[in-house]
C-alpha cells in the first residue's frame, strides 16, 4: 500500500523514532509538507478554518508516515532489520527498567503513606500494562500468521 511517499525514500532513525530521508524524493517529501503547513500558518485566513487545514496537512503527513514506516522492512536489507530490532528491544528493556525504578523511588518516597492507595503514581503501572499487552498480543498475532 503505497499513499505519498515511497518507503525507498526514507530509512530509520538511528537517534530517536520515526524516519528520516535516505534520498531527495525524501527530503521534498518532507519539505513540501513543511512548507505546505508554513503557507497555511502565514495566509491570512480566519483561525478556526487555518486551525482545521493546518490539523488536516499534518493529519496526512502523519498518515503517511506511518504507512512508509509499516513498509520500510520490504525495502531494507536484513542486516539493517536486524539492527533496528536490536534497538527497539533495547529502548523497551530501558523503558521497562526506568518505569520499574521510577514506581520504586516513589514507593519508597511514600514509605509511610496509610491506606489503600498505591505508594506510586498508577499510571506507570498503567504503561507497564499496556507494555506487556502489546506484547502479548504482538507474539499471538505473529504465532497465528506462522
Amino acid at each position: 500500500m503505497r499513499f505519498i511517499g515511497k518507503p525507498e525514500w526514507f530509512t530509520y532513525r538511528w537517534d530517536g523514532w520515526g524516519i528520516m530521508a535516505r534520498t531527495w524524493q525524501g527530503w521534498v517529501h518532507i519539505l513540501a509538507f513543511c512548507g505546505a503547513g508554513l503557507a497555511l500558518a502565514l495566509v491570512p485566513l480566519p483561525e478556526p478554518m487555518k486551525f482545521i487545514l493546518l490539523g488536516l496537512v499534518g493529519g496526512v503527513f502523519l498518515v503517511d508516515v506511518a504507512i512508509i514506516m509499516t513498509q520500510l522492512g520490504k525495502v531494507h536489507d536484513e542486516r539493517e532489520r536486524l539492527h533496528q530490532l536490536i534497538i527497539e528491544r533495547n529502548c523497551s528493556f530501558a523503558a521497562v527498567a526506568a518505569l520499574v525504578v521510577a514506581m520504586g523511588y516513589q514507593g519508597y518516597q511514600n514509605r509511610h503513606q496509610t491506606g489503600s492507595e498505591l505508594p506510586f503514581d498508577p499510571w506507570l503501572l498503567v504503561v507497564i500494562l499496556v507494555m506487556a499487552l502489546t506484547k502479548l498480543a504482538s507474539t499471538l498475532y505473529l504465532r497465528w500468521k506462522r
